[in-house]
């Protein structure tokens, strides 16, 4: 098929085709035909049609709102499940921060009661030992008592000492004999 904008001279070998379309009325608009009065039911075709032609518009305005909201909700989805994981998290801290708490409570009580059977003393009064004076005082009782400690292990010693010494002689006694 030949351009559109080409001139060519229109002889008797062109067909009725090439001539409308060499003559560029295929692009020029129509002439409107003669007005006709509709009756009614070409009134409630042609409204009828309208009607289709706005529903078809509407239904492929809502079929891209919903797309996009498909996406808005994908979005929320991720949101919500970032924040379960993120509440789990932190229940999960949670929890580990009071076990953790537990067990230093409980290790606390047991060290109180260690301490309080070994200071025997203060009967759980620590309110005694708020100034230097009264701490200083305890240290020199419990230094006084790890001296008196040392003296029975070093007297301890001398005695396993001694009794060793006496069962060597014992048994050269017994071996020479």
């Amino acid at each position: 098929m030949q351009e559109l904008g080409r001139h060519r001279p229109v002889g008797a070998g062109t067909s009725v085709l090439q001539r409308y379309l060499l003559d560029r009325k295929a692009l020029q608009r129509s002439e409107p035909g003669p007005t006709v009065q509709l009756i009614a039911r070409d009134a409630f075709v042609a409204e009828t049609a309208i009607k289709l032609d706005q529903l078809a518009l509407e239904v492929k305005s809502l079929g891209r709102e919903m797309q996009l909201l498909k996406g808005d909700v994908a979005e929320l989805r991720d949101d919500a499940s970032r924040n379960y994981r993120f509440s789990e998290f932190m229940d999960k801290e949670h929890k580990a921060r009071g076990a953790k708490l537990d067990e230093v409570s409980r290790r606390f009580d047991y060290l109180k009661s260690r301490f309080d059977a070994i200071d025997g003393n203060s009967k759980g009064d620590y309110h005694a030992f708020q100034n230097f004076e009264a701490v200083g005082r305890r240290l020199t009782e419990l230094g006084q008592l790890e001296r008196q400690f040392r003296d029975v292990s070093w007297k301890l010693k001398l005695s396993i000492g001694l009794f060793a010494g006496s069962l060597t002689v014992w048994f050269l006694v017994l071996t020479t004999s």
